[in-house]
């Protein structure tokens, strides 16, 4: 990319002002110097550029405007020319704004492309692939993901839905020990725990636990305006009713 071809001129211009010193040799300390200082400049500046367009695109959503939001990511697909694993964070928050909208179809591919390690983006994935009966493979997808998360109580609930939705439960139950440990005694993670244990989880609420995050992973769980999903009519005036959807929790 280019912020990496800039660095090698400068290292190379660096490696020439040196070796003028005497020796050849010479002009590896001034490259060494300039090298890493180089990209690290370069880098910032573009992640500072990348933030701005993503706290745009967050003006943008949090006043509705999604269409507004979906152009302004996709902008910062110019970043990807100067820096590496940019474009992988566009695919995923791309993915993630089509799959907030339930438009999962669109945002598989999406989220797909991006880096492997975005734990957010594949637990998306994950959770797909769990509603379509591909346990083994959500698990795995997961688990490998998740390893940059272990401090994100959100990041276990998911690990442990899964876990629930494959019947695995006494997994699930060893998985939600091991948050607790990892987070010393994490309150939502401990009463996750406490309904696994008690045989509870059909009336685990997962989101008033876990918060509005929790919602990114399962957008169908957001809850309703009270007589909103019931009372709402159709063109033809009839009352008309929400399709229940696999996934809302494990059974």
């Amino acid at each position: 990319m280019y912020n990496l071809l800039i660095t090698l001129g400068l290292a190379a211009v660096a490696f020439g002002l040196g070796a003028l010193g005497g020796q050849w040799y010479y002009g590896f300390a001034p490259a060494m110097l300039v090298a890493p200082a180089a990209y690290f400049f370069l880098a910032r500046r573009s992640g500072k550029q990348l933030e701005a367009v993503m706290a745009k695109a967050m003006d943008d959503l949090q006043k509705g405007r999604l269409e507004a939001a979906r152009e302004t990511i996709t902008k910062g697909y110019a970043l990807g020319k100067w820096q590496f694993l940019v474009e992988k964070q566009i695919h995923a928050q791309l993915g993630a704004l089509e799959y907030i909208q339930r438009n999962y179809k669109k945002a598989r591919p999406l989220l797909e492309a991006s880096w492997s390690r975005n734990w957010q983006a594949m637990g998306m994935l994950s959770v797909m692939d769990a509603k379509q009966g591909k346990h083994d493979a959500a698990i795995e997808r997961f688990d490998k993901a998740s390893l940059l998360a272990k401090k994100e109580p959100i990041m276990w609930g998911v690990a442990v839905w899964l876990l629930l939705d494959a019947k695995r439960t006494d997994d699930a139950m060893r998985k939600a020990a091991e948050g607790v440990e990892a987070l010393d005694g994490n309150a939502k993670l401990k009463e996750l725990q406490a309904a696994i244990a008690n045989k509870k989880v059909k009336r685990f609420k997962w989101g008033k636990v876990f918060g509005q995050g929790w919602y990114q992973f399962f957008p169908e769980q957001v809850p309703q305006q009270r007589g909103q999903a019931a009372n709402q009519q159709n063109p033809h005036g009839r009352k008309t009713f929400p399709a229940p959807r696999h996934g809302g929790r494990p059974r």
